[in-house]
């Protein structure tokens, strides 16, 4: 395949075939370090604003030092009606600061994060995803907490495992992998099955359709129950499809079609204090019962650079933000001078492609682990001027710290505008993708019930639960009782929801007709946001109500009284689009109490467009292991072969 426009986003000087044969880790992580960030066409050089920056007391690097990378591409070889492409696992050496010893990781054809794979819509690709890596994995995990409840200013906001004690069982972890392509709609046998591991001098076959819209996806580990150390490693990569709609758009492209890679690590430290440069894996347990907190790191990375710069022109820029982290919501705002830059962002596509118009946002962008949203910002007002963009939380000063929140260092990257005259070369669309279509009442089932699925706090095993669920009658039911809830809706019906399957090896697995549409909704009942994903479909997002959940009993895990609608809440812009993640529950909200944030319900219309066995989970790594079920898609003449119902 040949790039789908003259700028390419390949490599200088080898072709992609020399990219795409080159046998040595070392070679193509130094022909990555070694490109520019861009490269300028006749151009002059600018000094660009800004200059580095001390980082929060107790992280030792500098901010803003080095350069934003850009991963290497890699462009499949055609092969008639298909594509094809070997994509190898590697353990190798990372730099990720200049100021940091190189890290070593499990990598993507030696570098972190893996090279963008680049495709045209509408060309089937086949991947053999090769097993090359060596040693145990590359992580030190540790916990640590008090029995009085959570801290102040958690241990996990800096690097070093004082005062922890190792998790058992990581240490020692072998290579085995199972890569995932997230967001590709292919059958359950080609989706990277979380069991079906591959180990060294192995190889996964996978057959990708590839037949989706122009979009963005990532491929990351999926190893069962284990993937929150396997991604932590360095495990994940981009892959982008282009078409023609999308080329026809005159959309920023080349050097001005960015990716933008989002993850957060932390790091062992030495006998004097010293960063290492070993990847840290520490999490929070909180209280005698020791109940796991989400996952934060206090090093921001940004396409594998610990708070990267990025030299840019006053002119309009094209940004493909994915958030690779295990656990972390990024609360994203463009700041210049301190001070929010209302309608920085706008949104043109989500997780699975370009929206019908570009959609203004105004405030922050809540992206969750998994999701995607393909933004263009502006820089023309901004020339001669350093801008930063943030991580932030609701009710705290933009840019500003919260360590409780595990918010030490909110800083993500900073962008030196060029003072040259702005370009006008380009003028936002007012229509971008007129194939896409918002899903309308007349386009959903009215013939068949909902699925209901119930994100619930921790039980017995002091780990959230997900909860899968039927409606029932509850005539001779006394409340509370365990695993059933009722719902009262904006309307004021109440419906009675009895729990069915809880753990991942429970019985009664979801099984819906190949090419059918389903409504389903997520409610969630936790003190946190939770971010699910489906496999072998996709959605759009129908509505988002906050309810009223303190009639919830966490003790006997049942509703006392039903859970109650008290408001609709409006969609943000980057869920407008079709989506494979969708948050549920309050973003960037801090609100004390075990009932301080609102309950949410998510109602999301899935289509099923595959044929297989995949699962369905939050995509906070750390709670894949106690909220993921299986989930199966059969052809519908299936469903009742036979006579059986």
């Amino acid at each position: 395949m040949e790039p789908t426009h003259p700028e390419g986003n390949d490599l200088p000087g080898p072709n992609r075939r020399t990219v795409l044969r080159y046998g040595s880790v070392a070679g193509l992580a130094a022909m990555a370090a070694a490109v520019p960030a861009f490269t300028r066409s006749g151009a002059a050089a600018v000094a660009a604003p800004g200059a580095p920056e001390p980082s929060a007391a107790g992280l030792m690097l500098t901010k803003f030092r080095d350069p934003l990378r850009r991963p290497p591409v890699l462009r499949p070889r055609e092969r008639g009606d298909h594509d094809e492409l070997t994509v190898r696992m590697r353990t190798a050496d990372v730099t990720l600061h200049s100021e940091l010893p190189p890290v070593t990781m499990w990598t993507y054809e030696g570098v972190y994060p893996g090279p963008t794979i680049e495709t045209v819509s509408g060309r089937p690709l086949r991947v053999a995803w090769e097993n090359h890596l060596t040693g145990d994995i590359p992580v030190t995990a540790v916990d640590f907490g008090q029995a009085k409840g959570p801290m102040t200013d958690p241990l996990s906001n800096y690097p070093g495992a004082e005062g922890c004690q190792e998790v058992p069982g990581v240490a020692a972890m072998p290579p085995w992998g199972a890569a995932h392509l997230h967001g590709m709609l292919t059958g359950g046998g080609n989706d990277g099955w979380m069991e079906n591991l591959i180990g060294p001098g192995d190889v996964q076959l996978s057959a990708y359709p590839n037949a989706q819209a122009a979009t963005t996806l990532w491929y990351h580990d999926h190893t069962h129950h284990l993937s929150r150390f396997s991604v932590y490693a360095g495990l994940a990569g981009l892959f982008v499809s282009r078409n023609a709609e999308e080329r026809a758009l005159g959309l920023p492209k080349g050097a001005h079609d960015v990716p933008l890679i989002l993850g957060d690590r932390n790091f062992v430290t030495d006998a004097a204090g010293a960063l290492t440069g070993r990847l840290l894996h520490k999490v929070e347990m909180v209280g005698a019962q020791r109940l796991m907190r989400p996952h934060a790191a206090p090093y921001t990375l940004v396409n594998g650079v610990i708070w990267p710069y990025l030299e840019v022109d006053p002119r309009w820029y094209r940004f493909r933000i994915v958030n690779t982290a295990n656990s972390r919501i990024y609360r994203l705002m463009l700041l210049a001078d301190g001070v929010p830059v209302p309608g920085a962002f706008q949104v043109i596509g989500t997780d699975h492609g370009l929206i019908d118009r570009p959609v203004a946002v105004d405030g922050a962008i809540n992206l969750s682990p998994g999701e995607r949203v393909d933004v263009l910002v502006d820089f023309s007002a901004f020339r001669g001027r350093a801008v930063k963009l943030v991580n932030t939380l609701q009710g705290v000063a933009p840019g500003a710290p919260d360590r409780r929140n595990d918010l030490l260092e909110p800083d993500v990257m900073q962008f030196r505008v060029a003072d040259r005259k702005p370009s006008k070369r380009f003028t936002l669309p007012e229509v971008l993708s007129p194939t896409f279509k918002r899903l309308t009442h007349d386009d959903l089932p009215h013939d068949r019930g909902h699925r209901w699925i119930v994100t619930v706090g921790p039980g017995t095993g002091n780990m959230p639960e997900l909860w899968e669920m039927e409606e029932i009658d509850p005539a001779g039911l006394a409340f509370p009782a365990a695993g059933v809830v009722q719902v009262r809706d904006a309307a004021g019906t109440v419906t009675t929801l009895r729990r069915t399957s809880m753990a991942y090896d429970d019985g009664n697995t979801i099984t819906t007709a190949h090419g059918g549409t389903e409504i389903w909704k997520y409610l969630n009942l936790t003190a946190a946001p939770h971010p699910m994903h489906i496999h072998l479909a996709h959605f759009q997002v129908m509505s988002r109500e906050s309810y009223d959940i303190t009639g919830f009993d966490r003790i006997a895990r049942g509703s006392a009284r039903p859970i109650a609608f008290r408001a609709a809440s409006a969609l943000e812009p980057h869920e407008l689009g079709e989506k494979d993640v969708i948050r549920v529950g309050t973003a960037g909200q801090i609100v004390p109490g075990p009932n301080g944030t609102p309950g949410e319900l998510v109602t999301v219309a899935v289509r099923f467009p595959v044929v297989g066995r995949g699962v369905h989970h939050c995509h906070m790594l750390e709670h894949e292991q106690h909220m993921m079920r299986p989930l199966v898609v059969t052809p519908a003449a299936h469903l009742h072969g036979g006579g059986h119902h």
